[in-house]
């Protein structure tokens, strides 16, 4: 059999192996939390986006990824079959398609999610909540005519990179708003608007 053929086999093997240990993921009150592993950099933004908490790093290694998922109740979201066949790896979702429209369906679907837990509420750097900030405090921080021209400001404590409600806020909603649509096509209920208001 050719390296080719065996890489192939492997990786089949992987494959079903994932299928048979993959955890159906019970539905809660409060909003999931995640981990995601190098290769989903994009899906982790978009759910930082959504407003869910996702631990990200583009130098995160596998054991890193494991051990969060342990030790914090993270779901790990990952590609990487060689990840999840590992023993220890117990609540995950293994993304089957690298498009990534498919992919934040697919984590919708599986963790049931019905509506978002904060939409923009989360530093998509840093995955720290957002808190409102005072207009004074960011005025020589933001371009002067996004100071005149925005009422609200919300900043990350932790890298202090400020946030308002510009242009792309209705591009991002639309594209939330199409994959609930497609959920609720499929039989499931969905909200883009944020707990609680």
């Amino acid at each position: 059999m050719s390296n080719s053929a065996s890489r192939k086999q492997a990786t089949a093997m992987r494959h079903d192996q994932i299928r048979a240990k993959a955890p159906a993921i019970e539905r809660s009150d409060e909003p999931p939390k995640f981990v995601a592993d190098v290769m989903v950099g994009r899906l982790a933004k978009w759910l930082r986006i959504a407003g869910f908490d996702v631990s990200y790093s583009n130098r995160i290694t596998d054991d890193e990824v494991v051990a969060l998922s342990r030790d914090q109740g993270r779901i790990i979201l990952s590609r990487d079959t060689r990840l999840l066949v590992r023993r220890a790896v117990r609540d995950f979702i293994y993304l089957e398609s690298d498009d990534i429209r498919s992919q934040i369906q697919q984590v919708f679907a599986a963790t049931r999610t019905t509506s978002l837990p904060g939409l923009l509420s989360r530093c998509l750097d840093c995955n720290e909540p957002l808190v409102t900030v005072p207009r004074d405090e960011v005025r020589e921080w933001v371009p002067p005519f996004v100071f005149a021209t925005q009422p609200k400001f919300k900043s990350c404590p932790d890298c202090r990179k400020v946030y308002w409600a510009g242009t792309h806020r209705q591009a991002v909603l639309r594209t939330l708003e199409s994959l609930f649509a497609h959920l609720h096509d499929s039989g499931c209920n969905g909200n883009v608007e944020p707990r609680g208001g």
